[in-house]
């Protein structure tokens, strides 16, 4: 009986325990992540999309264009009717009593003149204008930014696998004159030589992966936070970009550029409240309707009131809007000649930047390889010393080194201009994203 009463109990406890157990399971199960799982690489138009739909200063602009847009739903709105009413008492001069209840209201409609409605419509919708044309430049400005960081994070990836590839080397080619050394079939000063670059690439390899992690960070921050901090990046190397020829960009820079759209935008708008200042002082026109009550009669009236200025107190208004338009054109000489200046020296960088790209990859880095090929076969047969199969070496490394920073630096002048170019289709389809 007893034991009967012990297994039961034993039972028991053993239930008890897979309780406890199985869910605790269950949590490892769920919280650990599969086998298959992998973190999702972000594209550079991932990049850019994130970017553009969380980044503040590009929030701030598209309000901005919002309440610009406000403000033209005022300017095309009507005068809004202005009621008055009045009431009192009406009390005889002999004895001071009350002879009754008096009261008189009045609405008055104002009329918009075509002489000012027009000048003030077109001066809010010209603000807008220029308002959404400063949201494009920001938007612009933040894709070339998260351009940059990319392509100079592709950089030092690049850089830094070279790196490594050249300790590798290096480190084999110690490890070979070592055993000659040791052997007595080279010189110690070889091995101090060979030793000597060995540590110089490695030192390489160790700045290399330190750039490499600060541009991770700064390509985070041109994104933003909204951008998780162990993100990977999917890398695509840059693609040359056939530009038009100079004539054609300068002409397309002058139809969209947005900075240019806002210049003009902004004069266009100086000149049309120029327009409302000096018509501001015309005539005014209203309907009228009003009413009289008093204690024996009413009296009622209907009519047009016209408001004739006597005396013009507007002239500082009117020479303060003379003098915005003049500052608007002056700034519209200055961002047009400015930005065919950038273009200019801009595409002028691009044809010499894309040539010395050419000649590295299809020449010098041709004929570096084939000499660091030829000192080695040539340094295995015992022809030539270490000396100059580590100096073919580091022309090599020297020549990759030069392509790399080339490849990088057509990849900024191309993006500089695209900044300018600013086609409006790339940032549409960006946007549908």
């Amino acid at each position: 009986m007893r034991s009967n009463r012990s297994e039961s109990g034993f039972k028991r406890k053993i239930m008890r325990l897979v309780a406890l157990i199985i869910p605790a399971i269950g949590f490892f199960a769920v919280s650990l992540p599969s086998e298959g799982q992998t973190t999702k690489k972000h594209s550079l138009d991932d990049l850019i999309t994130i970017a553009i739909n969380s980044n503040p200063e590009i929030l701030a602009a598209r309000d901005q264009a919002k309440a610009v847009g406000g403000q033209l739903s005022a300017a095309r709105a009507i005068p809004n009717p202005e009621f008055e009413g009045v009431r009192g008492q009406q009390k005889s001069r002999a004895d001071n009593s009350r002879i009754g209840s008096t009261s008189s209201w009045s609405v008055t409609q104002p009329l918009d003149m075509p002489y000012t409605r027009i000048p003030r419509v077109n001066a809010a919708e010209a603000q807008l204008q220029a308002s959404d044309a400063m949201r494009i430049a920001k938007e612009f400005e933040i894709i070339s930014k998260v351009k940059n960081r990319y392509y100079d994070y592709m950089r030092r990836q690049e850089e830094l696998k070279a790196a490594n590839e050249d300790m590798d080397l290096t480190r084999q080619i110690r490890d070979r004159i070592q055993l000659r050394y040791q052997v007595g079939e080279t010189a110690k000063f070889e091995l101090i030589r060979a030793e000597t670059d060995f540590l110089n690439v490695k030192m390489v390899a160790q700045a290399s992966q330190s750039r490499l992690n600060q541009s991770k960070s700064q390509l985070r921050q041109a994104v933003g936070p909204q951008l998780p901090a162990n993100f990977e990046i999917a890398a695509a190397p840059f693609k040359e970009i056939e530009f038009p020829p100079l004539p054609i960009l300068v002409e397309e820079i002058r139809n969209q550029n947005p900075e240019l759209t806002r210049a003009k935008a902004e004069l266009a708008s100086a000149e049309s409240k120029l327009s409302l200042e000096k018509n501001s002082r015309l005539p005014k026109l209203a309907l009228k309707a009003q009413q009289s009550n008093e204690p024996d009669f009413r009296d009622r009236s209907y009519g047009v009131v016209l408001t004739v200025p006597i005396w013009d107190w507007r002239i500082g208004q009117v020479r303060e809007a003379a003098a915005n338009v003049s500052r608007a054109k002056n700034m519209l000489h200055y961002e047009s000649q400015n930005i065919e200046t950038q273009i200019e020296l801009a595409y002028q960088q691009f044809e010499t930047i894309s040539y010395q790209v050419k000649t590295l990859e299809n020449e010098v880095i041709v004929q570096a390889a084939d000499a660091r090929r030829i000192a080695e076969a040539s340094y295995r047969h015992g022809e030539r010393g270490m000396l100059e199969y580590l100096d073919a070496q580091r022309t090599f490394r020297a020549a990759r080194a030069d392509l790399i920073r080339a490849k990088y630096e057509l990849a900024l002048i191309s993006i500089e201009i695209e900044r300018l170019r600013s086609n409006p289709q790339t940032l549409s389809k960006l946007l549908e994203q």
